[in-house]
């Protein structure tokens, strides 16, 4: 048995995982990849400050419904959108017997979204079919479901994922990004996005933290705001990209905050 395969070994039967990192220039493709999608557009707040608020296109005129899987314990985000923009939010979440906000506007299943319909989980598209909206209706994909955005965003195809004019998606254990097989996971998935998608904000959670390699920084745990190119005349900004935003919060107001790196999203 080589040294490696006997490192390997010895890590696995202490509960450790050993796999090969990622090359720097695979790291470089995938953050050039992304900084190439994000575009400037004109964003608003909905949700309010701290979790559970999000940076918009400034769109909603044009949506009709939001699909919100991960419930927990706030609904402010589904609150504005119904209160100000008429949106009805369908939600989903299986560890919780209903939304913390009782409202018309709100129609809940208790389930979790994933790759397979069946017991306690749903897939994107089952759920969509279930609800009777269509995929041509205008509506928002809000997703937080802790790490499950993985398997969700590698089964649906891209029809489904483009019948959304708006994503936002919370993108869990980035850490993992310097892991060559999580990072061709992470990097398929982006580029299934960008065949109809641009970036149009991304926020740093400071629930978590920073973690480097070769140099570069990566947060994480990070929210992403995804525009639909085809909105992207309604809301398309002349002025340049810079983060933090001027309506971006701190998830946690007892925290430090962190400011998303720049390799991330400024042109070089």
């Amino acid at each position: 048995m080589g040294l490696r395969s006997l490192i390997k070994r010895t890590a696995f039967r202490n509960y450790y995982w050993v796999e090969k990192i990622n090359s720097k220039s695979e790291q470089k493709t995938f953050l050039y990849q992304f900084r190439e999608h994000y575009v400037s557009c004109e964003l608003i707040r909905v949700g309010g400050g701290a979790d559970g608020g999000y940076l918009l296109p400034n769109i909603l005129n044009d949506v009709i419904y939001c699909f919100s899987p991960g419930v927990e314990y706030t609904a402010d985000f589904e609150v504005e959108l119904s209160e100000k923009y008429n949106i009805k939010s369908f939600m989903a979440d299986a560890s919780v017997l209903q939304p913390p906000v009782s409202s018309s506007d709100f129609e809940f299943i208790p389930k979790f979204l994933g790759a397979k319909t069946g017991d306690d989980y749903i897939t994107l598209s089952d759920w969509i079919d279930k609800s009777g909206v269509g995929l041509n209706s205008n509506k928002i994909l809000q997703m937080d479901i802790e790490g499950g955005e993985y398997d969700v965003l590698v089964y649906e195809d891209s029809e489904t994922l483009a019948s959304f004019s708006i994503l936002v998606i919370e993108f869990h254990n980035l850490k993992k990004l310097f892991d060559r097989d999580f990072l061709k996971m992470v990097s398929g998935i982006f580029q299934k996005l960008f065949k109809n998608f641009s970036i149009c904000h991304v926020h740093p959670n400071n629930h978590s933290r920073l973690v480097s390699l070769y140099g570069v920084d990566v947060p994480e745990v990070i929210e992403v705001t995804f525009v639909r190119n085809d909105q992207l005349h309604k809301c398309r900004s002349h002025q340049a990209v810079c983060l933090p935003h001027n309506l971006d919060s701190k998830n946690s107001v007892d925290s430090d905050d962190l400011i998303m790196p720049e390799i991330w999203w400024k042109s070089e």
